[in-house]
């Protein structure tokens, strides 16, 4: 496709964007605000909810207390934890057809950014049946879904307040993004409490998921006002907190800081749209099997660089937000400070630099599949050749 296609595109997703009805959540936050949220469903009218979640926090009993409180509220609740890390459209279904046939009346998601976007699209997917192909783009749906909570427990995705979800086609290998306001979920718990036994690798993965998001949210076309201030936000808490999350698990104050930059960040970005660090990131993660957050963290320095000067004022205002700047220091040396801190705070959190399961044969298919999705839904300061691309992935290639 050719730059004028792909500038066409961006204009008409930017005022897309702008113009999709959204909603806003009711949000609760601070330790307790899970079970909180379990016993306000009884006074909002619900009677029987599917609660989604994963085997792995079943097993750990970070669900207890959240049942508890439903048993409490008299509350009845029907448990899918089919859902596995990027969920494909097979477990969606199976969740929808848990959810039908207990005639449930909501969904209940706890869990990571897997859950979320899985619950999101039961949701979505029962009130408009189809098969995933349909809601592949913007704005698909016909029908708002059932109502939907979302508890986070991890810290990046800000699946809790977006209207995406990536779920993977089986088929063709794929991660389809869909996009659609009416996935915004209705009630949210921010709750970092069940936060505080993230490991150490999850928490640095999905908090540069997240400093992904709010990067990518600045720099986009599509960024306002509103966007904007939440990205700063979300990349002042995410430097000032992220290592220390990671350091100590049980630091409830980095936990809580780490969630609500999560929430800025998805916030951005659920507006403002990403950039070719997803773009290259969800191919990476389709072909390497890398986690997200890993995938992101590894070609965001380098995105960043590759744009060139186009974003150098909107980097240099990142920096001089962090004090890494005075204010009559020249936007170039600025951004390159940005960048060098990026990259310091992936290395800190030891994170790698390179794929190890990358092959030089996966480099044009990575590309190929990046530029698209880049291209067809992302409205970026500059568009990246093909040959540009195909020096930033094979950067990524292990060493010999």
């Amino acid at each position: 496709m050719s730059i004028i296609y792909y500038k066409l595109r961006a204009f008409i997703v930017t005022w897309l964007l702008r113009l999709l009805p959204r909603k806003a959540p009711l949000v609760l936050q601070g330790s307790g605000s899970a079970q909180a949220l379990a016993r306000q469903s009884a006074m909002l009218g619900f009677q029987r909810l599917l609660l989604v979640s994963d085997r792995h926090l079943v097993a750990t009993g970070l669900l207890e207390p959240i049942r508890a409180a439903f048993t409490e509220a008299g509350v009845e609740h029907v448990l899918f934890d089919g859902i596995d890390p990027d969920p494909d459209f097979d477990q969606v279904r199976a969740g929808e057809a848990i959810l039908t046939e207990h005639q449930c009346d909501g969904v209940f998601a706890v869990g990571g950014g897997s859950v979320l976007d899985a619950a999101k699209m039961i949701a979505l997917l029962h009130n408009n049946p189809g098969e995933l192909a349909a809601f592949d783009g913007v704005q698909k749906a016909r029908r708002p879904g059932l109502p939907l909570f979302a508890v986070p427990t991890t810290a990046g995705t800000g699946s809790e307040i977006t209207l995406a979800a990536v779920i993977t086609d089986k088929r063709s290998h794929r991660k389809v993004p869909v996009v659609d306001s009416r996935m915004i979920p209705d009630y949210v718990a921010l709750d970092a409490s069940l936060m505080r036994g993230m490991p150490p690798g999850v928490t640095a993965a999905t908090g540069m998921d997240a400093l992904s998001h709010a990067i990518e949210a600045y720099l986009s076309r599509a960024a306002t006002p509103a966007t904007e201030r939440q990205s700063r936000a979300a990349v002042y808490l995410i430097f000032k907190h992220l290592a220390r999350a990671w350091r100590n698990g049980e630091d409830l104050e980095a936990r809580e800081a780490m969630a609500s930059a999560a929430f800025f960040a998805g916030a951005a970005f659920s507006q403002a749209s990403l950039g070719y660090t997803h773009g290259i990131g969800h191919q990476l993660g389709r072909v390497c099997h890398l986690p997200h957050g890993v995938a992101n963290a590894m070609i965001l320095p380098e995105v960043l660089a590759a744009y060139g000067d186009c974003v150098h004022p909107r980097l240099a205002e990142l920096a001089r937000t962090l004090d890494r700047g005075a204010a009559n220091e020249d936007n170039a040396t600025l951004a390159q400070r940005f960048i060098d801190a990026v990259v310091q705070l992936r290395d800190e959190l030891q994170l790698p630099r390179q794929a190890e399961s990358l092959s030089a044969a996966d480099v044009d298919d990575i590309v190929r599949e990046a530029q698209a999705e880049t291209g067809n839904l992302y409205p970026v300061p500059r568009y990246l050749d093909a040959d540009e691309l195909r020096s930033l992935v094979r950067g990524l290639l292990p060493a010999d």
